[in-house]
């Protein structure tokens, strides 16, 4: 800090010395800079659990890399299946994608599977009977697995936020590289629909809240997108433990009123894995935000639809993609 200069009064000058003159009116008085001293500004330590909640995740960027095909899985007749790979957040994610015959464009749809044993979870579960039946009708399906899942890289997914990455970050890359040359030349990158069963559907609900460029979802015995009751249904300790002031920041139902995207869901009423009452009350949750929202609930079904309510289940939802997609 610069220190006054005290100047010594006319009486204890020297005797050679001259006492002070005030300037002249023409002189020229030297402008010196100004010394503004800098302050650091303190900043807030961000809460650990921040980077999950459904603001920051709409604010980060998705996309920046490319999915590659592998190769050829078989060879169906009206679709062709493919193997392909890309980096999530630096993970590695397969999965299989079918593509039907022909120049295109097709719609897509990002088929997201449910919470099965990681152990022995395979490149194609179950679920590819539906998205065997989804290439047939004219749809390119891409079927992930998410991390910690087959083939797929581990890494973190807290409140399943990496697998909603995981699915962000593909979206993001089927709108960049659809419809141009290479691969995916034959995909129409401005359709594009979810499709989620049990733990998918509740990824899926996160997504929708952080995303608007997916046109149109199917929600299939969806686990709740409240934070609590997916967290007691799959028995983790940290995220019931969440703090208070950070739950509702990252429970995707606590956003819903964000939703832009037209959605179906369908549920049984005699599920024993995932409760009933979670999509009736996602239903009513989303009718009174005004969101589109149509819900079937079949009689007796249960987790996983058979028969008679399985052919109405399809023919129901190839109706909604029918509407929004083609």
């Amino acid at each position: 800090m610069p220190v006054a200069e005290v100047l010594p009064s006319a009486t204890s000058l020297p005797p050679t010395a001259t006492a002070f003159q005030p300037l002249s009116a023409t002189a020229t008085i030297p402008v010196y800079a100004t010394f503004t001293p800098t302050i650091p500004v303190p900043t807030a330590t961000p809460h650990p659990l921040e980077k999950y909640t459904i603001t920051a995740m709409r604010a980060r960027l998705y996309g920046n890399a490319a999915i590659q095909m592998v190769g050829q899985i078989s060879d169906e007749g009206e679709f062709s299946r493919e193997k392909f790979r890309y980096v999530s957040d630096g993970i590695n994610i397969y999965g299989f994608v079918n593509i039907p015959k022909g120049t295109g464009p097709f719609p897509v749809v990002i088929l997201l599977h449910g919470n099965y044993n990681t152990v022995n979870y395979k490149l194609m579960p179950y679920t590819t009977g539906y998205a065997d039946d989804m290439a047939r009708q004219g749809y390119v399906v891409f079927h992930p697995n998410m991390r910690n899942y087959g083939e797929s890289g581990s890494g973190d997914d807290a409140y399943r936020t990496g697998q909603a990455s995981d699915v962000l970050n593909l979206i993001a890359m089927i709108k960049a590289q659809g419809g141009q040359s290479g691969a995916l030349s034959m995909l129409d990158p401005n359709k594009i629909a979810l499709w989620g069963y049990s733990m998918g559907g509740e990824v899926a609900l996160r997504v929708l809240t952080i995303t608007n460029q997916v046109d149109a979802a199917v929600l299939y015995a969806p686990m709740s997108g409240d934070l609590l009751k997916a967290a007691k249904f799959i028995q983790s300790d940290f995220e019931l433990n969440t703090p208070p002031d950070m739950l509702n920041r990252i429970s995707a139902q606590a956003s819903y009123e964000l939703i832009t995207v037209p959605i179906r869901l369908y549920h049984g009423t005699s599920d024993k894995t995932v409760p009933v009452g979670w999509s009736q009350e996602t239903c009513t949750v989303l009718t009174n935000l005004g969101k589109n929202v149509e819900c079937t609930f079949y009689e007796a079904a249960g987790h996983s639809f058979g028969g008679h309510q399985n052919v109405d289940f399809m023919k129901s939802f190839y109706a909604f993609f029918e509407t929004y997609l083609k």
